[in-house]
């Protein structure tokens, strides 16, 4: 699963679902994490962060509930989301 999150400086809820969604991406091999910071983008989708994308979908804004979020993704493997991908190593 690739989870891509759009964030910018002084944001406090950025900060928040970004450490949130590191340590989701130490437990699960399956997911992987790119944070960007929309001043670092040429042409953003949205101007609201945070910004969740999860597999080039948007998926949310502002915090996320970490539990429906885990929920979404294992759905989203049994759909067969993950299956051309190779596992990071732990």
């Amino acid at each position: 699963m690739d989870l891509t999150l759009i964030i910018k400086d002084n944001c406090n809820a950025c900060k928040r679902v970004a450490r949130a969604l590191k340590e989701l991406s130490k437990k699960r091999k399956e997911v992987l994490l790119s944070v960007i910071n929309i001043r670092d983008m040429n042409d953003p989708k949205t101007q609201i962060v945070p910004s969740l994308y999860v597999n080039q979908k948007l998926y949310s804004y502002g915090d996320i509930n970490e539990a429906r979020l885990i929920n979404y993704l294992n759905k989203e493997i049994k759909k067969g989301a993950c299956k051309d991908i190779a596992l990071k190593g732990n």
